[in-house]
């Protein structure tokens, strides 16, 4: 590695995380596509090492809205009945894809996954923007958030977690955007709640996750540490300037962005 790069991580995972605390926009969006990219990780690894990487930093952000009590245990623990036993499926369809292709067939496959759901979640995060606010409000008329859901719902909260902990296992994106998107549509909850869940689930989703990776040799602990360097202090920051800075145009430059690269991928 040259002297450039060695920086790099760190450099980058100051950005993610000054990103991911002023906007709240997941990191495996963004820390996955470098790592293959502008690293030359290879893209099971790639995808472990964020999935570790995002396990740490985002346990501190659901400890905090615990204490805070912006999380609703019941939605994050129905997600989780999907999610978890879903992303541990895509982790073992990475390890398929692996076993049956030589190294190159294997990050051309999982660029091309990656560049798909990097799109999905962009346009996700755009969706979830300009959503009106009259509309969410509309949807809000079969529970209040707060008396134990319908067997129906619980149905539909498994359904779509495990829709989304499949791509987080297969790709580590997703578990923050998609998911809150689905939260934010179908669930009476503030918006400060829609938050703890999303993150309290997205915990517990990429330990379980990151650790299934580390199992199968998916993970460079010494990349994930270097790169917690950068965000740690990172997210520190844009959390503190939230407040201050308009964070609904960011998301959107950021999502517009993510659906860009996105598409350049699925082109090339």
């Amino acid at each position: 590695m040259t002297e450039g790069l060695e920086f790099a991580p760190v450099l980058f995972g100051l950005l993610v995380g000054f990103l991911v605390g002023l906007t709240g926009v997941g990191g495996g969006s963004l820390m996955t596509p470098f790592l293959i990219a502008v690293l030359g990780v290879p893209a099971p690894t790639a995808v472990g090492t964020d999935m570790v990487y995002a396990t740490a930093t985002k346990m501190t952000g659901s400890v905090q809205h615990y204490r805070q009590r912006s999380v609703n245990l019941e939605v994050a623990i129905f997600l989780g009945l999907g999610s978890i036993p879903a992303s541990l499926l895509g982790v073992w369809t990475l390890e398929w894809i692996k076993g049956a292709y030589d190294a190159e067939t294997v990050r051309n496959i999982m660029i091309t996954i990656i560049a798909a759901t990097l799109v999905l979640v962009g346009a996700s995060l755009i969706f979830k923007a300009f959503l009106p606010e009259r509309w969410v409000r509309s949807r809000k008329t079969t529970w209040d958030g707060k008396t134990s859901m319908s067997l129906k719902r619980r149905f539909f909260t498994v359904l779509f977690g495990a829709t989304g902990g499949y791509l987080v296992g297969l790709t580590s994106i997703g578990s923050g955007s998609v998911m809150a998107v689905i939260l934010l549509l179908l669930y009476p909850l503030a918006p400060a709640i829609v938050v703890g869940t999303d993150i309290a689930h997205a915990t517990v989703l990429s330990l379980v996750t990151g650790f299934a990776h580390l199992l199968n040799g998916n993970v460079d602990l010494p990349l994930a540490g270097t790169l917690l360097l950068g965000s740690i202090p990172g997210v520190l920051i844009g959390s503190r300037l939230a407040p201050r800075l308009p964070g609904r145009p960011l998301t959107i430059i950021l999502a517009i962005m993510l659906v860009f690269v996105g598409a350049r991928l699925l082109l090339s």
